[in-house]
């Protein structure tokens, strides 16, 4: 009885039932995005000519996306976002033949990207940015003659390719983000909470280790990784490579903790799988991008490597155990919260505090000389 009554409540006297017409969420599919090296470097095509005019193109876009995060401050989840958007554009649909046209389908994808991760910009400062570049770095006679002309050119392509992206990626923005991954999978409330059983000088190593893991993922999103494995699995592999050069170059002993990457990642962890992620990385490198952030030899590891520097117990685990995801939720909900967690947050908080009053006071008080040249020009518009 309750459900009936329930049911014709929700709908109007048309007939339309907002419920069903308009259900409180909408499930966005998910693809695999994962390719094979091969399959990767075979999308440039085999016309030299034609490869090299892409690389030029695409580079081009890359650095549009490192502009754009410095001049608009975005976050490096953002820019994490623009670069894996962008590949699987590319290696999907291709690119526009022409170079503004890039640039217009690249600001499609930051915006998306932005929506995405921060959703804290307004369309006209990716505008303005984007015009910025384009008149600095792509210089066209149409644009020089009228800037104002360019921008609302440039607002009428933003709809038009936003539009045209969603729909040729089917709404699938499940971007499984490596940046914010290791963000999340190393919060306050995990290293408070779980990782408090860990020894001393694990604890005072493993933070320089997570800041290089996040310079090598942001550093490799210019390459077209992104493709060669899901988040959680190149969250694992910037991981590695970090421990490994720690290993090599600070102190031979260091070791991760037993089942490390078991007990936080819902992936199978083996050595030769990474070593051949660490070639195919090498292998992009080669024949994409030569960047000064490019690791060249340091991607040449060896299963021994691996082995020395990880224990994990996965093969012993079932396949249903290996596909669980450690972070939902409901299976984390009822941990319990240690003092410390506590502690770091009220210091985090209080820190924030302080920075806020202390931009406040800034604000408020304006040069003297700020004041008397304002003063000066109210006198004159009053004459």
């Amino acid at each position: 009885m309750s459900q009936a009554l329930a049911t014709a409540s929700s709908a109007t006297q048309n007939g339309f039932n907002t419920r069903l017409l308009w259900p409180d969420m909408v499930r966005t599919p998910e693809n695999s995005w994962s390719s094979s090296c091969k399959e990767i470097v075979d999308k440039l095509g085999t016309n030299p000519h034609k490869a090299h005019d892409t690389k030029k193109r695409m580079e081009k876009c890359l650095m549009y996306f490192y502009v754009m995060r410095k001049n608009l401050k975005l976050f490096d989840h953002t820019y994490t976002a623009a670069c894996i958007l962008f590949f699987r554009y590319w290696y999907v649909f291709g690119l526009p033949p022409t170079l503004p046209d890039c640039i217009h389908l690249s600001q499609a994808l930051l915006v998306t990207a932005c929506k995405t991760m921060e959703n804290n910009r307004p369309i006209d400062a990716f505008v303005k940015g984007t015009c910025d570049f384009l008149m600095k770095d792509i210089p066209t006679s149409r644009g020089r003659q009228n800037i104002e002309k360019l921008r609302w050119d440039l607002r009428d392509k933003l709809v038009s390719y936003e539009k045209q992206v969603l729909c040729q990626m089917g709404f699938d923005l499940n971007l499984h983000n490596p940046k914010e991954l290791i963000e999340e999978i190393f919060s306050g409330y995990f290293r408070y909470n779980r990782d408090f059983d860990m020894s001393e000088n694990f604890k005072k190593v493993f933070p320089k280790i997570i800041q290089e893991a996040r310079n090598f993922i942001i550093q490799a999103g210019t390459q077209p990784v992104s493709l060669l494995c899901d988040g959680y699995t190149f969250t694992v592999l910037s991981l590695i490579f970090c421990g490994l050069q720690y290993k090599k170059n600070v102190d031979t002993n260091f070791r991760f903790p037993k089942n490390f990457f078991s007990d936080r990642f819902p992936v199978k962890v083996v050595p030769q799988q990474f070593v051949s992620l660490f070639t195919d990385y090498r292998i992009l490198e080669e024949n994409f991008f030569d960047l000064k952030s490019n690791k060249g030899e340091k991607l040449q590891i060896t299963t021994e490597e691996i082995n020395d520097l990880i224990e994990e117990e996965g093969d012993d685990l079932s396949d249903e155990e290996q596909n669980l995801n450690p972070y939902v939720y409901e299976h984390i909900k009822s941990g319990i919260v240690r003092k410390e967690l506590l502690d770091h947050i009220e210091l985090r908080i209080k820190e924030l505090y302080k920075k806020a009053q202390g931009e406040s006071n800034s604000s408020e008080k304006r040069p003297f000389s700020e004041v008397e040249q304002t003063e000066d020009h109210s006198k004159k518009r009053k004459i």
